[in-house]
């Protein structure tokens, strides 16, 4: 089977994988955020924290029962962890001929429902990768939110304060703002110059900002030494292109803190000159998660895919 081939049979595996991932996640999100209507903010954290500690402690189980699982623990946020990860290739050879010769129209979701491991003996360890991936996923929401409720925490309250501007359309000149970076490379990017080329072809066919960015531009960002602030024409366009970065090694994990901390971009909100913050970044990159099929998002995730070449 060539490679095309190959991806295309991935895909549709994938394709199942990311329907049974996102519904049980979406579950475990909506219980929790349902069941801290009714707690006050200390007994809403406390239940988080109960949440975060047994998710970790049932994580960790998993990965000692099977250890053909870790290599997920590295990719459970890559919308296709089944290609890019390397579980598929832990499979023994009797195992991947079974992914292989498997026809996903075949699969009946009503059936997956009523008991999660009916299709184990023809996906081996299918349900046990969609509840790894559902709990990495629900232990790093929970995360975030803890994360996202300190950095509130510790903002001055003059900066949450949010100033009404004057009308400004869509290709308003971005503004001037000082060095602020006090490290070299906070992103820890590993990004080359044909990289950022690359990148800055993306963003502005994508047109993610209020203005087209030049080389320098981007370059600067990455370095957090903007000499311009760039507002976003779509905050969840923002999130999708720095978490494919960040999932694919080329940036820090932590992007959404180095672009709150350094105040890299104005939100979207035209009426509001307010910088994007963590819980901006936060909202935005939960929304596109199973997105990668939608126009904008596949344009930018294929010019991602190149960059492995240069």
């Amino acid at each position: 089977m060539i490679e095309e081939e190959l991806k295309i049979k991935f895909d549709h595996i994938q394709g199942i994988f990311n329907r049974c991932i996102n519904h049980a996640s979406q579950v475990l999100t909506d219980s929790i955020a349902a069941k801290s209507v009714y707690l006050n903010e200390e007994q809403a954290d406390k239940l988080e924290q109960q949440e975060y500690i047994r998710t970790v402690d049932e994580l960790v189980q998993l990965y000692i029962r099977y250890s053909i699982l870790n290599d997920i623990q590295s990719f459970y946020s890559v919308s296709d962890f089944f290609w890019e990860s390397g579980f598929y290739e832990s499979l023994k050879s009797d195992e991947k001929r079974k992914y292989m010769s498997f026809n996903p129209l075949s699969f009946d979701y009503s059936r997956y429902e009523q008991d999660n491991t009916v299709y184990d003996e023809e996906l081996p360890y299918f349900s046990v990768v969609v509840k790894v991936v559902v709990l990495e996923r629900y232990s790093a929401y929970l995360r975030k939110k803890k994360e996202n409720k300190v950095q509130a925490e510790m903002q001055p309250q003059q900066e949450r304060e949010e100033e009404p501007q004057p009308n400004q359309n869509k290709y308003q000149e971005p503004k001037i703002i000082p060095h602020i970076a006090k490290t070299e490379n906070p992103f820890k990017s590993v990004l080359n110059d044909r990289q950022i080329e690359l990148l800055v072809e993306c963003i502005n066919e994508v047109e993610i900002f209020n203005v087209p960015m030049t080389f320098e531009d981007l370059k600067a960002i990455l370095s957090c030494k903007p000499k311009v602030i760039f507002r976003s024409n779509n905050n969840r366009l923002v999130a999708f292109l720095f978490s494919e970065l960040s999932n694919r090694g080329l940036i820090t994990s932590n992007w959404q803190s180095v672009i709150a901390k350094n105040k890299l971009f104005v939100t979207k909100n035209i009426k509001k000159d307010k910088y994007l913050n963590q819980g901006d970044l936060a909202t935005a990159a939960n929304y596109v998660k199973g997105v990668e099929h939608e126009k904008d998002y596949v344009t930018i995730s294929n010019y991602i895919k190149q960059l492995k070449k240069l």
